[in-house]
């Protein structure tokens, strides 16, 4: 069976049940209440990054969005000879990974299927030793990147420019999904909204736009979410970044309204 997830959108573990197991009551109990669970030929991983797991433990997960490498604890106790992990490195399951930065929210950003880089034993926490697995995240440009036009960071602390082949800057999509928890996922231009035309594929979608966009910027300096980030869907963002510098949102709701006006 095929499954509907982007790549950036936000999704609860109830939407994924509905997806494996139509039709079926989501359980009360369980793997799926906890931080992943195999089904189908997937593991499915739910992935809580600086907050507590739904079990109340604490593990040390990261994502660095320079590498893409995202560093995920199993649950305690833990280890590679569990068949779960031994199912995963030996390529009998498909790893997909939904993360979230908030644990006041039921929703988890689809970071996408996910490849194993490693993995280690016995590493220690404060909820005492798991397996910790290094994956490569396969970032999408639909998802999780601005346009070609738009390379810069969503990360805490923006605008280190890092040489990996070209220049680009740090992006950490913490700071996405905390922008579309706070502003919602609608367009703030023209209003699209991806859940109504989409359906649950569209639910939580939605670029995001730096107001000062970062190839602007000289120097490192703090990103406030909640002011600094807004959401837009691709075309719009698209035509912010089709003049240099960037045009304003003000300028893109003006252009609509006289093409609307003319027509």
């Amino acid at each position: 069976m095929a499954l509907m997830f982007s790549t950036g959108s936000f999704y609860s573990r109830v939407d994924v049940w509905n997806q494996v197991r139509p039709g079926e009551d989501f359980p009360v109990d369980g793997d799926w209440l906890t931080g992943y669970v195999e089904e189908a030929a997937r593991l499915f991983i739910f992935a809580e990054v600086e907050a507590e797991g739904a079990d109340r433990s604490f593990f040390a997960n990261t994502f660095d969005p320079a590498t893409g490498q995202f560093q995920w604890c199993g649950k305690p106790n833990s280890h590679s000879a569990q068949p779960v992990f031994e199912n995963l490195f030996q390529g009998q399951v498909t790893p997909h990974l939904f993360a979230r930065w908030s644990d006041g929210s039921e929703f988890f950003c689809y970071l996408g299927e996910v490849n194993v880089d490693g993995y280690e034993d016995n590493i220690g926490s404060r909820s005492g030793r798991a397996i910790k697995v290094i994956f490569s995240v396969i970032q999408s440009e639909a998802g999780l990147f601005a346009p070609l036009g738009d390379r810069v960071s969503l990360d805490r602390l923006e605008g280190e420019k890092l040489v990996v082949q070209v220049n680009r800057y740090e992006r950490d999509p913490r700071l996405r999904a905390l922008c579309l928890l706070k502003h919602g996922s609608n367009c703030k231009i023209c209003g699209f909204d991806f859940e109504k035309v989409y359906g649950l594929l569209g639910r939580g979608f939605c670029h995001v736009h730096h107001l000062e966009p970062l190839s602007e910027v000289k120097g490192p300096h703090l990103v406030d979410p909640n002011i600094d980030l807004i959401p837009v869907c691709p075309n719009c963002h698209a035509m912010l970044h089709s003049r240099t510098p960037a045009l304003s949102l003000a300028d893109i709701r003006a252009a609509i309204k006289r093409s609307s006006t003319s027509v």
